[in-house]
């Protein structure tokens, strides 16, 4: 451990450099308060024993100084003084010192104070590195609880953050983003067909493919059941055509689904993007109108993807499905 030694006197100075060193300390001198303060702006030191009067700078607005630097992590001050009345040694905690050692001192005295600070360091190390831990672990456990966990992708709770931001660039800076609905087709008979563990994985092979479909600026997420939702930062025309991509790239793997017309697994996209009449509504409205548009999809014989015009949305409340 480096230990700043902040006194004027020449031989006192060296006496306890000798000292410190001998107890396998590194030691760094210096002859007044303001030379200490540069000495220890420019390098790491945790421990300082520095002399109340000294010519420049003292130690007590050395010590003031020091506190008042907003320095990450804490130093340990000792202040070295001749000064025996209760009321100076009051004065000197009060300035932020954390103990004292009356001069001349006495090597013992020095030593458990000395050590005594080195203890306190420690512990502060110690309960940073605790502290920085738990940080990283509540990070991960933020970043989990944004995870869908069967399908390692965002889970609607990532997502409503994402497009909130989304809808605040689109509004602020006249940027555009689009919503593409997904949904696996007949995905219950599937899961009645062949269980509910092998639902799981079609699960995890309709994320995968979505995902790898997308450019690195896209984010899809599990929106629910059997629901996808990707957050495209495109326009209509655009968004179009990822869905068509996503929707080829799930019906090109010829997954067997025998409670399916098509005898495959696909899926139906509702595609719906931010313009600007939207500017004075809510990202809320756009993710309807692509959940509208979805249905239409689904009613239009799944398999495919659609948009929201004006015809279809007056009917798409009417539409179910399984």
């Amino acid at each position: 451990m480096k230990i700043l030694v902040v006194e004027d006197d020449l031989v006192s100075r060296r006496l306890l450099q000798k000292t410190l060193e001998e107890w396998g300390y590194e030691v760094i001198t210096a002859t007044n308060g303001q030379e200490a303060l540069d000495i220890f702006n420019r390098d790491d030191i945790k421990l300082i024993i520095a002399d109340w009067l000294m010519p420049v700078m003292d130690g007590l607005t050395l010590c003031r100084k020091i506190r008042s630097t907003g320095f990450s992590g804490y130093v340990y001050f000792i202040l070295l003084t001749g000064k025996d009345k209760k009321e100076d040694l009051i004065e000197g905690l009060d300035a932020g010192a954390d103990d004292y050692v009356a001069k001349p001192f006495d090597r013992e005295e020095l030593k458990v104070r000395v050590r005594a600070g080195e203890r306190i360091l420690r512990l502060e190390k110690e309960l940073n590195d605790k502290n920085e831990k738990l940080k990283k672990f509540n990070t991960m456990l933020e970043e989990i609880a944004r995870i869908d966990a069967l399908t390692d992708i965002g889970n609607r709770r990532s997502f409503y953050e994402a497009i909130k931001k989304a809808h605040h660039s689109a509004n602020r800076y006249a940027e555009n983003y689009a919503l593409v609905m997904c949904d696996i087709d007949n995905f219950k008979s599937y899961n009645d067909t062949y269980g509910h563990l092998e639902g799981d994985r079609i699960l995890k092979v309709i994320a995968k493919s979505i995902k790898n479909s997308l450019r690195l600026s896209d984010e899809v997420f599990r929106y629910g059941g059997e629901e996808f939702i990707v957050l495209l930062q495109c326009k209509l025309d655009d968004a179009c055509v990822l869905a068509e991509r996503i929707r080829k790239s799930i019906e090109s793997q010829r997954i067997e689904h025998q409670g399916h017309d098509k005898g495959i697994v696909t899926i139906s996209c509702g595609v719906e993007a931010f313009k600007e009449e939207d500017r004075d509504n809510q990202w809320n409205d756009i993710l309807n109108r692509a959940d509208k548009a979805l249905y239409i999809a689904k009613s239009s014989g799944r398999n495919t993807v659609s948009i929201l015009d004006e015809d279809s949305q007056s009917n798409s409340d009417s539409i179910t499905d399984e």
